[in-house]
């Protein structure tokens, strides 16, 4: 495994995506004073080889924290960012958060204006996958505080496809990532709850709107999921030591079926850490993510780990 630092920087760089696109790379993320600061903007780096990277944008909004950028591709071969924003003043009958979205422009050079729609006020959408032709997206908090599975032609404009979503309305399921198998959309979900909460995995129905869900074995934080091409599945979770109060960014392999997990590889991290972005690309996994393991300042990280191309058998805990 190799690990390069992308940026690092005075403020706090935090919250990752990553994808390849259009024989090009780019890595997005949420640069600001500090890990809740108001004053968030989103720096999207792109490359040709993984291996030197250079600043392609910056986003802002007046008045407004923007955080947790994603990226997809939609099947008309455009690429999607969407983020959410928190507004640092705003009044009783507004809602702090919204979810906003963005084209990148035919040349590559620049985004499109903003989209917001009538269901960006008062939800939190935690990135965007593609499943047979029909984008989805998993808002929580606000006005979707037991989640909302919302369902997209373009991955802009959107509608409620499943609300409420979460299984259990007594404890905080919030952050997800979706994986589309190519015939199963599946759903990983950060819990919280006082003392700790398990993570779950759901595996949707044919019509997306019932699942089957299941407890995992572990609390996580930041999940990002991705199904290699030798058929394992992989998560990229944040992982805390309650008794010591130290984090680590972690990769887990998974049984989605029986949600079983087995630790793989703990990345170099510390501290702040997580919310990974993952691609898999030539026989290798790349993994973008962000840390303050050195000198306790976030840096954002990409790490390069060469996979088996034969599935070896995996004994899961």
């Amino acid at each position: 495994m190799q690990v390069q630092t992308l940026w690092q920087s005075d403020h706090h760089s935090a919250f990752t995506d990553l994808i390849y696109f259009n024989q090009a790379w780019y890595c997005v993320f949420r640069e600001g004073s500090t890990h809740m600061s108001y004053d968030g903007q989103i720096i999207v780096l792109t490359s040709k080889d993984a291996k030197n990277w250079q600043e392609h944008s910056r986003l802002n909004w007046q008045g407004g924290d923007l955080r947790d950028p994603k990226l997809s591709v939609s099947p008309a071969n455009q690429l999607v960012m969407t983020a959410g924003i928190r507004w640092a003043v705003y009044s009783t009958q507004a809602s702090q958060l919204y979810s906003v979205g963005w084209l990148l422009n035919e040349h590559h050079q620049d985004w499109s204006l903003p989209v917001l729609d009538e269901t960006s006020e008062g939800t939190w959408r935690w990135a965007t996958t593609w499943h047979k032709g029909l984008a989805f997206s998993v808002g929580y908090s606000g006005l979707d505080k037991q989640g909302c599975l919302y369902q997209s032609e373009d991955g802009l404009h959107w509608q409620a496809w499943v609300k409420p979503f979460f299984p259990d309305s007594a404890i905080f399921s919030n952050e997800t990532s979706l994986v589309s198998d190519g015939e199963t959309l599946w759903c990983l979900t950060r819990r919280d709850a006082t003392g700790g909460a398990k993570a779950i995995i759901g595996r949707a129905d044919h019509s997306c709107q019932k699942w089957h869900w299941q407890t995992l074995p572990i609390s996580i934080g930041g999940p990002k999921l991705i199904k290699l091409s030798n058929g394992e599945w992989v998560m990229a979770v944040r992982r805390i030591n309650f008794k010591r109060w130290t984090a680590k960014t972690c990769l887990y392999k998974l049984n989605p079926k029986t949600a079983k997990v087995k630790l793989w590889r703990t990345l170099p991290s510390g501290g702040d850490t997580s919310y990974a972005g993952m691609v898999e690309q030539d026989g290798r996994l790349y993994i973008s993510y962000y840390s303050s393991h050195r000198d306790n300042q976030t840096h954002i990280y990409l790490a390069d780990i060469p996979l088996v191309t034969k599935k070896r058998s995996t004994h899961y805990c």
